[in-house]
Parts: C-alpha cells; sequence; structure tokens
C-alpha cells in the first residue's frame, strides 16, 4: 500500500500526568533477563516473531505499570502480559472473526480451566495454557474470579474488533462512542487493576467496589489507557493499515469531533482532550469518594486509585520509550513530539 509523507505532533502526556510518575521499578533489569532468556528458547518462534516479542518490551510496561512490586509479583504479571500479547498476535488484522473466536476461546480457557486436568494442546494453545496455569495459581482466591472476568471482556473485545473490521472493512461506521465502548474491553487495562490489587493484598467488598465514584475513576482510567495507546500506536497502525480502527482515524468521521476527513493533527489534538477530559473525570470523582467509616477500607481505596495511576503513566512511558512504537527518529523530534510517516 502506498503510503503518502505525513508529520503530526503530540502533546506532552506524560506531563499532563506527571504528579503520578515515579521511578522504574528497581527489578526491570532481572525481569528483562529472564524475558529475553525465555524468548531465546522459545523455538516455537521464528526469528521475525523473536525480533516483534523483543521490540515489545513487555519487561518495561510491567516494570512501569507496577513500579514499586517485587520481582516475583511482575514475574506474574509479565506472564498474564505475555498471553495478552499472544492473544494480539492471533486476532489482529487481517485474522477473521473465526479465527479471532477460536483464539479468544483458547485465551479464556487458559485461564477457566487452568486449575482442572486439561488435555495436551497444540500450537500457540500449547503456549497459552502452561502461561494460564502458572497466572491462576499464585493469584489468590479473592482477586482470581474478578481478573478472570476481566480477562473474559479483553477476549470479547478484541473479537469485536474483529468482527467490525469483517463487515466493514475500510468504512468503518463505529461512532467514538461505540468504539471506545469496544476498546474498554480489548485495551486490558482492567486485568493490570486486578494484578494490582492482588499485589497489594486490596481486597474490596462489592458495595465498595459499586461506589459511582469509584466506578467513574476506574473507567476514566481504563480510557485514558486506551486514548494514549491509540495516539502512541497511531503511527505503527497507518503504516500497517491506515490505522483504520483507530480512536484518531474515527474522530475525523464521526460528525460529533468537527474534523476534516485527513486532519491527523486535528484528530490527534481532539483525542488529547479526551484524555484530558478523563483525567479530570478520575481526579474530580477521586474528591468525591466518600469515607467507608474504617480507616483500613479508606487507605485501600487510596491505594487502588493509586494503582490506577500507575497503570496510566506507566504505559505512557512505556509508549514513549519502546521499539513496538518507534515514534521519533532522535532526541530533538522526541522533545517536541514530532511524529513523520
Amino acid at each position: 500500500m502506498s503510503i503518502e509523507s505525513l508529520t503530526f505532533q503530540i502533546p506532552d502526556l506524560l506531563n499532563l500526568v506527571s504528579n503520578y510518575v515515579k521511578p522504574l521499578n528497581i527489578h526491570f533489569e532481572e525481569l528483562d533477563a529472564s524475558f529475553q532468556k525465555w524468548i531465546e528458547a522459545a523455538s516455537f518462534l521464528s526469528a521475525p516473531e523473536k525480533k516483534v516479542w523483543k521490540h515489545a518490551e513487555l519487561p518495561l510496561l510491567i516494570a512501569r505499570a507496577f513500579p514499586e512490586a517485587d520481582v516475583r509479583h511482575l514475574q506474574v504479571c509479565l506472564e498474564s502480559m505475555m498471553m495478552f500479547l499472544i492473544l494480539e498476535r492471533l486476532t489482529d488484522t487481517p485474522a477473521t472473526s473465526a479465527t479471532s473466536k477460536k483464539w479468544a476461546s483458547e485465551f479464556v480457557e487458559a485461564l477457566q480451566q487452568a486449575e482442572a486436568p486439561q488435555a495436551k494442546k497444540e500450537g500457540p494453545a500449547a503456549v497459552l495454557q502452561p502461561l494460564g496455569t502458572k497466572v491462576i495459581a499464585v493469584i489468590d482466591a479473592p482477586y482470581r474470579a474478578g481478573y478472570i472476568a476481566n480477562n473474559v471482556l479483553l477476549a470479547d473485545g478484541v473479537v469485536e474488533e474483529a468482527l467490525g473490521r469483517e463487515l466493514h472493512g475500510d468504512n468503518d461506521p463505529n461512532s467514538l462512542e461505540t468504539y471506545l465502548n469496544t476498546r474498554r474491553k480489548s485495551i486490558g487495562a482492567l486485568p493490570f487493576h486486578d494484578l494490582g490489587r492482588w499485589i497489594w493484598k486490596l481486597d474490596l467488598p462489592y458495595h465498595v467496589l459499586k461506589n459511582p465514584h469509584l466506578e467513574l475513576m476506574i473507567q476514566a482510567s481504563v480510557d485514558m489507557v486506551a486514548l494514549a495507546n491509540d495516539i502512541y500506536s497511531y503511527r505503527k497502525e497507518y503504516l500497517e493499515d491506515g490505522a483504520r480502527h483507530n480512536y484518531v482515524t474515527i474522530a475525523m468521521h464521526d460528525p460529533v469531533a468537527s474534523i476534516d476527513v485527513g486532519d491527523v493533527q486535528a484528530a490527534i489534538d481532539y483525542t488529547v482532550e479526551q484524555f484530558t477530559a478523563a483525567l479530570a473525570r478520575y481526579e474530580q470523582n477521586k474528591k468525591l469518594l466518600p469515607s467507608f467509616g474504617e480507616p483500613e477500607m479508606d487507605s485501600k481505596i487510596e491505594r487502588y486509585a493509586e494503582l490506577m495511576m500507575d497503570s496510566v503513566a506507566g504505559n505512557i512511558e512505556w509508549s514513549l520509550a519502546c521499539k513496538r512504537y518507534s515514534l521519533f527518529p532522535d532526541e530533538a523530534a522526541r522533545k517536541v513530539g514530532l511524529i513523520t510517516i
């Protein structure tokens, strides 16, 4: 496909969340070394696939998203993210909806059936199965059901995306609202919340989790991850397929945004505005959270709120640095956020 030259500027999202930025986890190098060793030993990965896995830099993402976790917990989070990457690789463009359903089912089964006797799997399922077993074996019971349920939502989301690609091709009729509803699932942010609550033993009762202000904070933090990811992945997706299924692209087609088709800079700016609005919703609802009557419970809620933003800031830091997106050709371009395709 012919790609026209395109230049646009990304505002500094990291500066917007600067109050939530933390140092890189001190165990990053140890985690990365074990990941690189796993890739090199993975005979089922071709040389090009090994390169893709290395460029994903999953240990960096995990070390940024969980900046204070110990290495044992980090390893479990990494294995969870490895399952997600396998699912993404199997269900992304140009996978059909039937293919996506098959692998989404295998992904879910690897988690839901992790504690049951399992038949021997082949191909990618043979990799998903032991990873799922390892992850579920160590996540404590109070957090396991929520973690699995949110991964089922993730799988549903990637299937919905595949169905949209298959049904509509280049003429995706999605509005920004319907796109974001699906993206909230497929971005995979909610399992990070479950992992964070497991790591820090934040066992919150149902009535607390269903507090409307907390629910709005959760949604806002997920939206920030999704919107930031679509901004930072736009270059990669544009080169691959014209970024047909990306919030930035849909903003150029949904009348609600009032943006001309082809005005990528305006669409980027609009997406940043939505990110900023989500941050404001998060902070506003955090202020409106009531006390739950117990200092220990209030402390757990405060910690959960902090973990949400660890995920947001960590995803941004990873996106800016990882080879998966390769955003900036040099330091000068990075400082001004200038992207050239």
